[in-house]
């Protein structure tokens, strides 16, 4: 069947340069368009705190709806749905084939890992499993997307209903949260574009073109931007201790896009939401929020509610505030329609039960196995933020340590000598059999505490 031509769209000139595709396109503000690539700024709690006052001081009779939408590179070998492997900081467009270029007549063939690995996620979120899911295509044009779509999930996506719990920490105000996810389904990325710095041309890199994703979709449960921040973070230790991905944010492979709206509190309809992109840590999520409700709420102070409009944001780290990338005149139709070369996923409650019994303890169950040590919540958050801390802990009181002197050793002088030294917790000397003994000898008199710390790593 003939093809219609499409009269009226622009497609951007592509010419090769030093293994590049690239497009003589300017995009709009292109000094603002890296998605993950900015440079992380530490930003004193101190400081994440006087802004959060600020926040709620100027929000007085609004509240804000949060949501957000969390994309997870996966670990695998491969590619989605062809073989070429993805190691990021390869050389451009080295590795790459037919199939993840888009070329006509190839066929894209499902890998494996995905599935499971998005069941793994779908569990350690509470979700339910579908047991028949399937791939839609997700139209539109962009220059890094080579075949014109995306393949991703649309109305049945493999997992969806569930929630994650977590403890915000206390120097926030502490407490427990849970958080609807509305869904988490399997997609393929796009590539990357790396624009000049006159604008005048972008180069087109496709080596993360067909990497799998998981898109989580959450529910607007959240009201601050340190309630979004601790979401997103507990998001990424979920991901690590599952072992799906690394979650390192400074590489893309978590990516949070967070909607925000503010509306007066006993109001039940939303407000007009707008979507921020080119967060690269969780405090700059929680500062480009609170930013957001300030501004927002200041206009429906000033009746000019009207002047908030939906569109996409980016967050600018050097100057701490939004800047518009583009409006949104209505929701985007992006023509979906089953993908007609891969065939439905089809599960089996043995395959779901056999995944399931083979995941580790998660940081929430972690964190109330903790708590009934008697660990205070301090304590408790810091040992189950990174899998192989508290691996370590678990193991030294295994050896017979008292759970709490364990806890102020690795969360004391331990833990400055990792960060004196920039080292993880499993390339030290020191083993937790060691420590488990030299907490015994201090216990009984036998060396003292200050001798300890000499030896200790």
């Amino acid at each position: 069947m003939a093809l219609p031509l499409l009269r009226g769209i622009t497609t951007p000139t592509l010419f090769r340069s030093n293994g590049m595709f690239c497009t003589t396109e300017r995009p709009p503000l292109a000094h603002f368009t890296a998605r993950t690539e900015s440079v992380q700024t530490t930003v004193p709690k101190a400081a994440q705190q006087a802004t959060k006052e600020a926040t709620e001081q100027n929000s007085q009779g609004f509240e804000a709806v949060i949501g957000i939408e969390t994309h997870v590179q996966l670990s695998t070998i491969t590619k989605a749905f062809c073989s070429c492997p993805y190691n990021y900081g390869s050389q451009p467009n080295s590795t790459v084939c037919p199939t993840c270029m888009g070329h006509p007549g190839t066929l894209p063939v499902l890998n494996a890992e995905v599935v499971e690995c998005a069941v793994k996620l779908g569990l350690a979120l509470n979700c339910d499993i579908s047991m028949a899911s399937k791939f839609d295509r997700k139209q539109y044009f962009y220059p890094d997307l080579p075949k014109g779509y995306q393949i991703s999930q649309f109305d049945i996506p493999i997992a969806e209903k569930g929630y994650v719990d977590l403890d915000i920490p206390l120097e926030f105000g502490g407490g427990h949260r849970r958080f609807g996810i509305t869904r988490v389904h399997m997609e393929e990325d796009a590539g990357k574009l790396l624009h000049s710095e006159s604008g005048s041309y972008s180069q087109v890199d496709l080596n993360r073109a067909g990497v799998p994703l998981l898109e989580i979709v959450s529910e607007p449960d959240m009201r601050t931007g340190i309630e979004a921040a601790e979401y997103g973070a507990e998001i990424q230790r979920v991901v690590r201790y599952l072992g799906v991905g690394n979650g390192n944010m400074q590489e893309g492979s978590l990516r949070c896009d967070v909607n925000v709206s503010v509306r007066p509190i006993g109001q039940s309809e939303f407000g007009t939401k707008v979507e921020i992109k080119n967060m690269n840590s969780f405090s700059a999520i929680s500062r480009a929020i609170d930013y957001e409700i300030s501004r927002q709420v200041l206009l429906h102070k000033e009746s000019q509610a009207d002047q908030i409009v939906q569109e996409t944001l980016l967050w600018d780290e050097s100057s701490q505030k939004t800047f518009t990338m583009r409006k949104k005149e209505g929701l985007a139709d992006y023509r979906y329609f089953p993908e007609p070369d891969l065939p439905e996923v089809i599960l089996t409650t043995e395959y779901i039960d056999e995944i399931r019994s083979s995941m580790p303890e998660l940081p929430e169950a972690k964190r109330r196995r903790y708590e009934n040590m008697g660990l205070s919540m301090q304590d408790v958050i810091f040992l189950a933020n990174d899998d192989n801390v508290a691996q370590f802990f678990d193991s030294t009181l295994e050896h017979g340590a008292d759970a709490k002197l364990a806890a102020n050793w690795i969360m004391g002088d331990i833990a400055a000598y990792l960060k004196d030294e920039k080292l993880c917790i499993d390339e030290i000397k020191l083993i937790p059999l060691e420590l488990s003994e030299m907490i015994a000898s201090i216990k009984n008199g036998i060396i003292s505490g200050k001798i300890a710390k000499e030896v200790r790593c």
